[in-house]
């Protein structure tokens, strides 16, 4: 019922609020995109995410990458924390090179592999990086250093506040336009919004 709950929230505030809807794992290509109509085009949704594979579960995310293509690149979100290892994320970002149009967004920076995602997505620029639940305060300072128009501002609350995640962000960041860039430029331009 989370995407009707999801749903509802965006429909209350569409001006406030656009959505990822989520997306199961293990599906063929013709149900994704049965998935996809039914919940997130229809509720107008923006895109897929976030997607939670375990480890060794990233080759599912294949027929998610051609779906999304199907239905005009559709961002994906893809979750790369524990229990995702570094070698799924370069499975991941393998994809990403295959399936150039597809935005991927590697949530929470890869995690404890924080260090080793911002060095590999160097020359895929379809892949950014979400700097949220940084393993290191550190962490979101060079990748913004790296990539500051693929880096994009988000909290993981409730695990995190925003407020908290913001302040992380303000003190790596000290050019004020990289800043803007980086707490909502980046993705609307992403996005499209």
């Amino acid at each position: 019922h989370s995407l009707e709950e999801l749903k509802q929230v965006v429909d209350k505030y569409p001006q406030k609020y656009k959505a990822f809807g989520c997306i199961p794992l293990g599906l063929s290509v013709e149900e994704n995109n049965e998935w996809i109509e039914k919940y997130i085009v229809k509720n107008k949704f923006i895109g897929l995410g976030e997607i939670v594979p375990k480890t060794g579960e990233v080759k599912q995310l294949r027929t998610i990458f051609s779906s999304a293509e199907e239905f005009g690149r559709l961002p994906l979100w893809v979750h790369t924390f524990e229990p995702v290892k570094f070698t799924d994320i370069k499975e991941l970002l393998e994809l990403a090179v295959e399936y150039t149009k597809i935005p991927v967004i590697i949530g929470h920076l890869g995690g404890v592999h924080w260090l080793d995602t911002i060095k590999a997505v160097r020359d895929i620029p379809n892949v950014y990086l979400d700097l949220s639940a940084s393993f290191t305060t550190m962490a979101p300072y060079y990748a913004v250093k790296e990539y500051p128009l693929r880096t994009v501002f988000a909290s993981d609350a409730p695990y995190m506040t925003p407020r908290a995640a913001r302040l992380i962000l303000e003190e790596a960041i000290q050019d004020s336009g990289i800043r803007r860039r980086v707490m909502g430029e980046n993705i609307a331009e992403l996005l499209q919004l």
